[in-house]
């Protein structure tokens, strides 16, 4: 009988996990700054404002920061730039870091067509600390801060080492892009 009862608490955990996932997913929009459009403010020669999302300290949603950075001109270079701003972490009390520490952005490219792809080192899956609401957090500031930046961004694709991922800690399908719309 114990037996039993062991395989019945295994699965209330587990969905209660799933709940928990699903209940993040289907939030209503995270706190957001008052503009909503895409942060192209030029402060001076090559300085840019750019917002960045973040994973909010103990309250379960992300948090926006907007800071200024000096940005190239090209598309790619510039987003380059900002991922590596936001895997540098928050600079504000209020927030956390989604991005593995340790983790490098290799490159980040467009194709086109609505895609854009982050190519991060090996130290973006070593390092991640795992669970489904880190998974997730991670994912979710990633597309968040690249269609707060680029507005013709639809969904965002996570290599690492420039090879597609199955997942990033075991809980999330990373082998498909991630739609813009389901992670603002």
């Amino acid at each position: 009988m114990s037996l039993m009862r062991a395989k019945l608490i295994a699965l209330v955990v587990v969905l209660a996990a799933v709940a928990v996932v699903v209940t993040l997913c289907m939030r209503e929009p995270d706190e957001r700054l008052p503009d909503e459009g895409a942060a192209v403010e030029e402060l001076g020669e090559g300085v840019q404002s750019v917002r960045l999302a973040f994973s909010s300290r103990g309250a379960g949603r992300t948090i926006e920061e907007r800071r200024e950075i000096v940005v190239m001109e090209d598309q790619a270079s510039r987003a380059r730039r900002i991922m590596e701003e936001l895997a540098a972490g928050p600079t504000g009390t209020d927030a956390d870091g989604t991005i593995p520490d340790g983790t490098r952005v290799l490159s980040v490219f467009f194709d086109g067509t609505g895609a854009a792809f982050v190519d991060f080192s090996r130290e973006f899956v070593d390092n991640h600390p795992g669970g489904s609401a880190g998974e997730l957090f991670t994912i979710r500031s990633i597309v968040k801060t690249l269609a707060l930046n680029f507005p013709d961004v639809e969904r965002v694709s996570i290599l690492v080492e420039g090879k597609e991922l199955e997942t990033i800690a075991g809980h999330i399908d990373a082998s498909v892009p991630f739609p813009v719309e389901q992670y603002r």
